[in-house]
């Protein structure tokens, strides 16, 4: 089997879905996850603990470079993502394949996706919240490979804007690798990342098209819920993505099983079991609303901060 680790340059506060993400990490023991922070990130089997300040990450990433790069703030790491295995090669020599990923998310069983075959490639999935590449010198320096069309690395980490260096749709490193080697790589879309609440309240998965959704996490399986003309229907997930949700609350008790709608993570029901289903995942069309008119007066306030 070959090894992984998802590395984690995480410094603030800890986002409300990481006691989710946790337990479900840990019930994936086959990958390894490993953090470079400064926030209570406890210690487990598979999970590595590099306990840093921000400033010490800094001299970490500059001392990969011969020119001064602009790292000012925790959120400019996003540009560097594809270049962790480069910046971090010390820390993750003994490995066949290392990512990156976000928190606010949920894994399932990540073996029943990424399989002998898949890891084949050299370059998966290509997200910000889950990309894996190759441990070996081509693909941990192929971000710096300048292709005419595609931004130059140089100019991403040496510029305090945000660039989206490492998305898709900003001609950025998952970009040049689609385009440019796709032989090597595997697009596939085994996960769901969820809408925005301004796009729809409702879980919609704007990956695989199901609607007005929530998601099952048993043992180390996750699942996509829907009813569809009255019959309840599930489909396997890689992960679930939950992005622009800090609203949520987690009132889960017992993580070998549990739920997570919209709103709250919370324990698997125990009685009424499909009728509580079916009004997790009923119509929310007033709170869509809601989180419209929200977003755009913040927009109009932003707006005319800036005039």
């Amino acid at each position: 089997m070959k090894s992984i680790v998802i590395i984690f340059p995480y410094f603030g506060i800890l986002p409300v879905q990481f006691k989710m993400w946790r337990a479900s990490a840990l019930n994936n023991p086959s990958v390894d996850f490993m953090f470079f922070t400064d926030a209570d990130v406890k210690p487990a089997k598979n999970i590595i603990v590099h306990k840093m300040q921000f400033k010490d990450f800094q001299q970490i990433a500059q001392k990969a470079f011969d020119f001064s790069i602009v790292l000012d703030r925790p959120y400019k790491l996003c540009e560097y993502k594809q270049a962790y295995g480069y910046i971090l090669q010390d820390y993750i020599k003994d490995y066949d394949f290392w990512g990156f990923g976000d928190l606010d998310l949920v894994y399932g069983d990540i073996r029943t996706f990424l399989t002998d075959a898949v890891l084949g490639h050299k370059f998966l999935l290509g997200w910000g919240h889950l990309t894996l590449l190759h441990n070996d010198e081509d693909a941990n320096t192929y971000f710096m490979k300048q292709i005419k069309g595609y931004q130059n690395y140089k100019d991403a980490f040496t510029t305090p804007t945000i660039t989206f260096f490492d998305e898709y749709g900003y001609k950025g490193c998952s970009d040049k690798w689609r385009d440019n080697r796709p032989d090597d790589c595997w697009l596939e879309w085994p996960f769901d990342n969820a809408s925005k609440p301004k796009q729809s309240y409702h879980f919609n998965s704007l990956t695989r098209e199901w609607k007005k959704v929530i998601f099952e996490h048993v043992d180390n399986k996750l699942y996509m819920i829907r009813f569809n003309h009255g019959k309840m229907e599930k489909k396997e997930s890689m992960y679930a993505h939950f992005q622009h949700r800090g609203f949520m609350k987690d009132r889960v008790t017992d993580y070998s099983h549990f739920l997570v709608t919209p709103r709250s993570i919370i324990d698997y029901p125990r009685r009424l079991v499909s009728l509580r289903l079916r009004w997790l995942c009923r119509n929310r069309s007033f709170m869509t609303k809601y989180y419209q008119w929200k977003d755009r007066i913040i927009w109009k306030l932003g707006r005319g901060k800036m005039k």
